[in-house]
C-alpha cells in the first residue's frame, strides 16, 4: 500500500475543498453582511451552479474513498485514527445533507451556469421552507467541521505527523 492517497482521491479532495470553502464563505457573507442585490444574485447563481456540478464529484469521491481506502502508513495512534474516521464520517454525512437540502429547498428550476436547467423537486413552499432551515443549520455545522478538520491537520503537522503530505500532489 502507498503512503499517499490515490491520485483521483487527491484531485477530488482539493476540488471538494475549493468548492466547499468558497460556497461556505460566500454563503455566510451573503447571509451575514450588507451587500448589494447584484452581489447576492451572482453568488447565489455561482454557488447553485458549482454545488450542483459538485454532487456527482462528491459521489465519485465517496466511491474512491471506499474503493481505494486510506494510506497504509501509521502516522496516527489507534485512538487518533478512530477519531479521524469519525470526523471524516461526520464531514461526509454533513456534506451530503447540505447538498440534498440545497436541492430540495429550491423553489425554481436549478440553472447550471446557463448551460442547462434541472427541475426543482418540490412544489410546496412549506416543505421547501423546512429544507431551507435544515440547509442553514447543516451549513453552519459543516463550517464548524471544516474548521475542526483544518485545525486537526495543523495540529498533527506541528507535532511532526505530516498528514498533509499524504494528500499532496
Amino acid at each position: 500500500m502507498s503512503s499517499r492517497y490515490s491520485r483521483p482521491q487527491i484531485w477530488l479532495h482539493w476540488i471538494s475543498a475549493a468548492i466547499i470553502i468558497w460556497s461556505t464563505l460566500s454563503g455566510f457573507y451573503v447571509a451575514l453582511f450588507n451587500h448589494d442585490l447584484q452581489c447576492e444574485i451572482w453568488i447565489g447563481f455561482l454557488n447553485v451552479s458549482l454545488t450542483t456540478i459538485y454532487i456527482p464529484l462528491f459521489m465519485l469521491r465517496i466511491w474512491f474513498a471506499w474503493r481505494h481506502g486510506k494510506p497504509a502508513d501509521s502516522l496516527l495512534s489507534h485512538k487518533e485514527d478512530k477519531l479521524a474516521a469519525v470526523g471524516h464520517m461526520l464531514l461526509y454525512s454533513n456534506i451530503a445533507l447540505v447538498l440534498i437540502t440545497g436541492v430540495m429547498m429550491m423553489e425554481k428550476p436549478i440553472n447550471v451556469f446557463g448551460f442547462f436547467e434541472l427541475p426543482h423537486p418540490v412544489n410546496d413552499n412549506r416543505i421547501t421552507s423546512i429544507f431551507h432551515t435544515v440547509h442553514i443549520i447543516s451549513c453552519i455545522s459543516l463550517g464548524l467541521l471544516i474548521i475542526g478538520h483544518i485545525l486537526a491537520v495543523v495540529k498533527h503537522q506541528l507535532k511532526g505527523k505530516p498528514l498533509l503530505r499524504r494528500m499532496s500532489w
